[in-house]
């Protein structure tokens, strides 16, 4: 019933990408909320990340979350999760402007960064992106399934700051396909939100509301800001942290904020074929 509804929902609301542009990038939480005051924006009505705990971008594993940056214009979030290998949005690499994706030589990940500080830096050599996002459709619900990116560093950034896992029973079937079962919906979320942008900031304790697309698409309650997209998506095990998947794009439903994600099934595949090439 939950993916009937979902899919309902996705064919019905557009969705906001969480993709965030450089000019806003350095207001302070203060003057994020003071423009919205000149403009006639009630505070109440409009989501921020000022009650999100932020957290040591020095420590594991929060020095593997990082900003992508591409090409000094507009930011997303990205997480290690091989040495060479950093997954985010899609969408974050697509330029409205020259209507194509984004060349990967302007793409820079900036691994535990920290109010201008970082534990690592490396250009972007490549990325793969699944052959039917289409940029041009921004976050349409067509785009949901395939907005994701794994981008390959210059440098094995992930070999001495370690990296994100994925869950450990996330295995492939005899038809390709990736097959995982969610334990427990309450996950948390990492990103660089526009309004505090130069820190990384968790959203705890939210959920997993409905999943769609053979589950590769995911619903939750946490709440989704521009410059959160390719944040990762999750759970504190008796194992560590696993991500779940990543957040790409945020909407209401009945005056309430949710936010959509791509899981892990939809890129593992891609995740494998890549490890082996780069071992």
């Amino acid at each position: 019933m939950k993916n009937k509804l979902l899919s309902l929902f996705v064919a019905l609301v557009l969705c906001v990408p969480a993709a965030f542009a450089h000019d806003e990038a350095t207001m302070s939480a203060k003057e994020r909320l003071r423009k919205m005051r000149e403009a006639g924006t009630l505070p109440q009505n409009v989501v921020t990340s000022f009650n999100r705990p932020t957290v040591d971008s020095t420590t594991a594993p929060w020095r593997s979350v990082g900003r992508v940056n591409i090409g000094g214009r507009a930011h997303c979030t990205g997480s290690l999760v091989g040495e060479r290998l950093v997954l985010t949005a899609a969408h974050c690499l697509y330029s409205k402007a020259q209507a194509r994706m984004v060349v990967p030589s302007i793409v820079h990940f900036v691994a535990g960064y920290h109010s201008g500080g970082y534990a690592g830096h490396s250009k972007v050599a490549s990325y793969k992106v699944h052959p039917a996002f289409d940029g041009t459709i921004g976050a349409s619900h067509k785009n949901l399934p395939y907005d994701w990116a794994l981008l390959t560093l210059h440098d094995p950034l992930g070999k001495d700051l370690g990296y994100l896992s994925f869950p450990s029973d996330l295995t492939l079937d005899e038809d390709g396909n990736a097959r995982s079962t969610l334990y427990s919906p309450i996950v948390t979320v990492a990103g660089y939100p526009g309004d505090r942008a130069h820190l990384l900031s968790l959203e705890q304790g939210c959920k997993v509301q409905a999943v769609a697309q053979k589950g590769h698409v995911l619903m939750t309650d946490c709440v989704s800001i521009k410059g959160d997209s390719g944040g990762p998506i999750l759970q504190n095990t008796k194992d560590g942290w696993h991500i779940l998947g990543i957040q790409t794009a945020n909407t209401r439903i009945n005056n309430r904020v949710v936010s959509m994600g791509v899981s892990a099934l939809a890129f593992w595949p891609s995740y494998r074929d890549l490890l082996q090439v780069q071992q």
